[in-house]
């Protein structure tokens, strides 16, 4: 079978081939390779200095109704793509193009699942004094939270984290941490991320910690001044691109008193399939930060 096949697999058994079958650069090939789902845009009238661009599989459904509803308002801008070929850096930086037209001060992107906790005019009082080009909202589980690159030199910590993941239920420990183990050297994994708060105080005693700040995750604002031409690296799939243009921004980042809550994989799920897929991404950031 060839990786697409494996990729979308209903069987994690076959999703796992893609690592043992497939060395690091047939791997990066494919995601840079990779078709893309439709993508359709659909606007909401409202004020142009802050444009919202919002990601969704629906426009018509639940989700984007009430993420529009929060910022009421405002010019919204939402991206409908949906299928195995959904990719969110695509659909993200199609929507960022597409908002420029209304030559916006500040440019939001944010998932479908959020909730609203502030108002806009809180995040219009704020951005009205914000200078950075990357924007955080206040810190919650899913946003603007802390991360970490931490050296897979201790196997025996990357076993250990593997068993406190599947005994507490967390995929992301439990899937990353099996698969580092057994075909980590092999793909070039020197290095894993960490969401500090999961790992909590097992930090301490893991691997060297090269590398920590702040991860935007599923809510962003950005600075025209910044934007060029596109935003997230779209050979992500579905995750990590966050946390590459985090990583990339965090000298020009500032976070500002406005709350706003989400779900935890609304989208695309929070079980083993997401992460067994998802560590394609482990593989090309490594890549790109150490060759």
């Amino acid at each position: 079978m060839d990786i697409e096949n494996l990729f979308t697999s209903d069987d994690v058994k076959k999703i796992e081939q893609i690592y043992s079958d497939f060395n690091r650069e047939s791997i990066i090939s494919w995601m840079r390779n990779r078709l893309t789902a439709d993508i359709s845009i659909f606007e909401i009238n409202g004020d142009e200095e802050i444009v919202v661009v919002i990601p969704t599989a629906d426009v018509n459904g639940s989700k984007a109704r009430e993420s529009s509803e929060v910022f009421r308002g405002s010019k919204i801008i939402l991206v409908e793509s949906k299928g195995s070929l959904f990719n969110y850096a695509r659909s993200v930086n199609a929507g960022v193009k597409y908002a420029l037209n209304f030559s916006p001060k500040w440019v939001v992107v944010s998932n479908d699942d959020v909730h609203k906790i502030d108002d806009m005019s809180t995040l219009r009082d704020q951005l009205s004094t914000a200078t950075k080009g990357l924007v955080l909202a206040k810190p919650s589980k899913y946003h603007s939270y802390a991360v970490s690159l931490m050296s897979v030199d201790k196997l025996e910590f990357i076993k250990a984290m593997s068993l406190i993941g599947k005994t507490f239920r967390l995929p992301p420990a439990e899937v990353y941490g099996y698969l580092t183990v057994k075909y980590g050297e092999k793909l070039g994994i020197k290095t894993m991320v960490l969401i500090d708060s999961m790992i909590g105080p097992f930090k301490r005693i893991g691997g060297k910690i090269v590398d920590s700040f702040i991860n935007g995750g599923s809510f962003m604002i950005l600075n025209r001044n910044i934007i060029n031409e596109k935003i997230l690296d779209e050979t992500f799939i579905n995750g990590y691109e966050d946390v590459y243009f985090s990583m990339k921004m965090r000298n020009d980042m500032e976070i500002i008193d406005f709350r706003i809550n989400e779900d935890r994989g609304a989208s695309l799920g929070f079980g083993k399939f997401r992460f067994y897929r998802s560590y394609v991404n482990e593989i090309y950031l490594n890549w790109l930060l150490w060759g």
